[in-house]
């Protein structure tokens, strides 16, 4: 599978190659000073201006991959055009795209993908995902989280890291489906591109699936089919009592049925002979964690597509 690296290594040969001709002045002085202005500062890049090194591909590839990680790429790049004086990239625009950046009307532009995340308990897959956007292996924001517990620890790491954090208690007089309306307000005035389950445990009703079909997602703890229905350890107690020799867990997108949707991504762990469902489950989080991010990374790329029961993963 090709990643983010990969796709920007290819996209900053295609710069260097057909864009930045002697003549463009482009160099690492140039860079220095753009940068500076975008208020990157990099040791390395200075390290290069007072040797007065040359401008080279790798050199290139790694002012691209700084600017990416800044989330500073889309200025530079219209910097960029301006002083070369503008070119035709029609052609890489898909390319572009996967790194979540557009190009329209000559100029570029971040493109936001919005993510809301629903949790009950500690967060920790919440944590994952907050690790991953902010280390930028995610291009996207996690715009809120909402919980249906007051007392839900993800409330609380959300609010470290500055996202916005949402008690939804339910009434005592509604339905499911009215809850979830109430709930849908909330998320589409955020506008959210993805709503991640990470421990909610509240069953969704079919008003709301239908509602955002092949746009929520869930983590289970355990090789669906197998063991749908359960959660936390009763999972990992049931997997040990059934004598299972592998378990693991599975991203699956969210349909009517309880732990049924098509599923994107399962990972395994060896179930051990000394094993109890605490020790199991630990290793089980670990890949929970992995495969979350996986998932929300290909699908905020476009690279996930629902074909019936499949989800088919661009490669």
């Amino acid at each position: 599978m090709i990643n983010m690296r990969d796709e920007l290594r290819d996209l900053a040969d295609i710069f260097y190659l057909k864009i930045i001709a002697p003549s463009s002045g482009v160099n690492v002085g140039w860079i220095r000073k753009t940068m500076m202005s975008l208020g990157v500062r990099d040791e390395n890049i200075d390290n290069l201006y007072i040797i007065n090194a040359p401008l080279s591909r790798e050199v290139w590839y790694y002012v691209m991959m700084r600017m990416y990680e800044e989330r500073k790429l889309p200025a530079f790049l219209n910097i960029l055009l301006d002083r070369v004086g503008g070119v035709n990239l029609g052609g890489l625009k898909e390319r572009i795209e996967s790194l979540g950046i557009y190009y329209e009307g000559g100029r570029f532009g971040e493109r936001t993908f919005n993510i809301v995340v629903l949790a009950s308990g500690r967060g920790t897959n919440l944590q994952a995902l907050i690790d991953a956007v902010e280390d930028g292996r995610i291009n996207g924001k996690i715009v809120a989280v909402i919980s249906n517990k007051k007392s839900a620890h993800a409330l609380i790491r959300a609010k470290n890291h500055g996202i916005e954090a949402i008690h939804l208690p339910a009434r005592k007089v509604e339905s499911r489906e009215e809850y979830d309306r109430r709930l849908a307000e909330i998320i589409d005035e955020r506008g959210a591109n993805l709503i991640v389950l990470a421990g909610f445990l509240r069953i969704l009703s079919p008003w709301f699936v239908k509602r955002y079909r092949w746009k929520i997602i869930n983590i289970h703890p355990s090789l669906l089919p197998a063991f749908a229905g359960l959660y936390g350890e009763n999972v990992h107690r049931a997997v040990l009592e059934y004598g299972c020799k592998v378990s693991g867990c599975t991203v699956h997108f969210v349909d009517e049925e309880v732990d049924h949707g098509p599923i994107i991504i399962q990972r395994c762990v060896e179930v051990l002979n000394d094993d109890t469902p605490e020790t199991l489950g630990a290793r089980v989080l670990e890949k929970e964690h992995e495969a979350l991010v996986e998932a929300v990374k290909l699908i905020s790329e476009g690279k996930v597509k629902v074909e019936g029961r499949r989800v088919i993963i661009k490669r």
